[in-house]
């Protein structure tokens, strides 16, 4: 009777498997920043060919980063860590509004918490 049981329940049994597999095949190319790398230094190249200009390489270079962090965000989530704690400067500057930050973190007339 166990034989017949463990026949019937094969197929349930395969599909659980072949579920996890394809969970797994998902994580793995939801984490996956090898294309991204590609991306900037095919970025790269093409600035140093010159089929692009400096201001198109950081738009994109932007971008790439930007897509980088996410999935750098994306592992740690998936490895159950907590969040990665923002360190240095956070926040928004529109582009053109002609604001420029100058940081020394060697120099004594930074003032922050602490000092």
């Amino acid at each position: 009777m166990l034989f017949l049981d463990d026949l019937l329940a094969l197929p349930i049994t395969g599909f659980k498997s072949i579920l996890r597999t394809l969970a797994k095949v998902a994580e793995e190319q939801y984490t996956d920043d090898a294309p991204i790398k590609e991306r900037l230094l095919h970025l790269q190249v093409e600035l140093d060919e010159g089929t692009i200009t400096e201001d198109e390489y950081i738009k994109q270079e932007a971008e790439i980063l930007r897509e980088l962090r996410e999935i750098q965000k994306r592992k740690r989530e998936v490895a159950g860590l907590p969040p990665e704690e923002a360190t240095g400067f956070t926040g928004k500057v529109k582009e053109g509004s002609g604001v420029e930050l100058t940081w020394d973190p060697d120099s004594d007339d930074n003032v922050g918490p602490g000092r």
